[in-house]
């Protein structure tokens, strides 16, 4: 909790690794070199991978930080990879890491990252919690939760806080959404001086500047007062998984967190950073590859380059990004596509993205039908269409688009985060478009026209996004 409430250098460029090979979970990770041993970032200060049994946990960065478990109870073989903890809430925490002194020793800027699966979401349980254990205004803490308050009227989400002996010093981080259940979520939180960023899944979903300066290195000595799972006030303990916990002592980037938060198999991911070339990278173990056709440029996106694609009267070849295999192909119940769009003109029925085979199976997003922002899924089991109440706008800003279709048959579309309509789909379902040809971006099956404006940041998934992951998707 906040403590308001009460309760609560100059460092090289070097990339911060990839990540080991998989050993369970949902999708392997960078199959290149691991985190750790020859060539991994001396900038990495801790690594707790998890794969211990015992009641230490080892760090296998070259600092040799290892914490102490309480409960060997928490060691499960369902992590993001390989072995993880699996905490179980209470009050006080069931299952927590100890942790040592001298992990924060001389750490100004910072990055630290971890996958976690949430079993609940409860109020101030923490992920992390470092301090010194002394009374204000020497005291000193620094923790994260996965929904915590802030702000009058008070605004629950994820919160990264920094305090500093004494209210008026307290930097707090709060992104106004909450983290999902029963999925893996990566998280990051960058600090430099008074600055935080809190990342979700390679995105940044929030970022405070000119904060009160509260450095890590004022945490030391930590050891008897700073824990994974467990807060220095009566909160509950985490409940859910925590897997590859790392600390870095510099801020890492935005590109070199998303590859942190590679997704493995979990969904689709195109960045659309390559900035030159004739192909774009799929970067998820997926792998798809995709192909810019003529007239398909490069320019700044939302985050990094975008793909550009100048528009095209209907009827005409024009500029279209060809899919080589089907991202929808493992989809059963639900699906989920987002991207950031810049329009430079409202072309009605121009697309997004169209993936079908033929006229009698395919799946589309078209930013407007002349009404609204218009989704289709058409099968041989049927007809569904649902229609914003509003175009999106081609005011020169990227706006966020998604459609996502749950397990239940719900249909919703969201413009810059907010659900702006709403259907059910009883009869087409994800698992009708498990075989499509045809698989384009910017280009429509019929003859309407082409794309003419930006897309960045596409990610397909076959799992129904949350609204509020959807939200984190869509902030500025």
């Amino acid at each position: 909790m906040l403590a308001a409430l009460p309760s609560c250098g100059d460092n090289s460029p070097s990339g911060p690794g990839p990540q080991k090979p998989d050993g369970g979970g949902s999708g392997s990770q960078h199959e290149d070199a691991g985190l750790d041993g020859p060539g991994a970032d001396p900038h990495l200060i801790l690594h707790y991978a998890f794969e211990d049994s015992a009641t230490a946990v080892t760090d296998s960065s070259s600092r040799q930080k290892d914490g102490t478990l309480n409960a060997v109870s928490g060691w499960t073989a369902d992590g993001r990879v390989g072995r993880a903890l699996a905490m179980t809430g209470g009050n006080p925490a069931n299952v927590f890491v100890s942790m040592p002194d001298g992990v924060l020793t001389d750490v100004d800027d910072f990055t630290i990252a971890f996958w976690v699966k949430m079993n609940t979401v409860a109020d101030w349980a923490r992920v992390y919690d470092f301090g010194n254990g002394l009374a204000d205004p020497q005291n000193r803490f620094m923790y994260f939760t996965p929904a915590g308050f802030s702000g009058v009227p008070a605004q629950r989400g994820t919160m990264a806080s920094s305090y500093g002996g004494a209210a008026s010093n307290e930097l707090v981080a709060l992104s106004p959404t909450i983290l999902p259940t029963g999925a893996w979520k990566h998280v990051a939180i960058v600090g430099t001086s008074g600055a935080r960023t809190i990342y979700v899944d390679g995105y940044p979903a929030l970022k405070v500047e000119n904060g009160p300066m509260v450095p890590p290195r004022e945490m030391e000595p930590m050891g008897n007062a700073s824990w994974l799972g467990k807060g220095r006030f009566p909160d509950p303990g985490l409940d859910g998984t925590l897997d590859e916990f790392m600390i870095y002592d510099r801020a890492l980037t935005q590109a070199e967190v998303a590859d942190l938060a590679w997704p493995g198999m979990d969904y689709s991911y195109w960045r659309f950073d390559e900035g030159t070339g004739g192909a774009a990278k799929d970067s998820s173990d997926r792998n798809i590859p995709t192909a810019l056709g003529t007239g398909v440029t490069w320019k700044p996106g939302r985050l990094g380059m975008a793909l550009d694609f100048p528009g095209g009267a209907a009827g005409a070849t024009g500029p279209t990004v060809t899919l080589a295999t089907n991202p929808l192909a493992n989809c059963t119940t639900e699906l989920s596509v987002s991207a950031w769009i810049k329009l430079d003109a409202v072309q009605n029925w121009a697309r997004v993205f169209d993936f079908g085979t033929g006229d009698t199976r395919f799946i589309y997003l078209a930013p407007s039908d002349g009404a609204g922002m218009h989704f289709a899924m058409v099968s041989e089991h049927g007809l569904f269409d649902l229609v914003a109440p509003a175009p999106v706008a081609a005011d020169g800003n990227w706006h966020h688009v998604a459609a996502t279709v749950a397990a239940d048959g719900t249909v919703n579309l969201y413009i810059d985060g907010a659900n702006v309509k709403t259907g059910s789909s009883p009869m087409v379902k994800p698992s009708d478009f498990a075989t499509m040809s045809d698989l384009w971006l910017g280009k429509s099956r019929f003859n309407d026209p082409y794309l003419d404006g930006a897309i960045d940041e596409l990610r397909i998934g076959c799992r129904a996004l949350t609204a509020d992951e959807i939200m984190t998707l869509s902030r500025r």
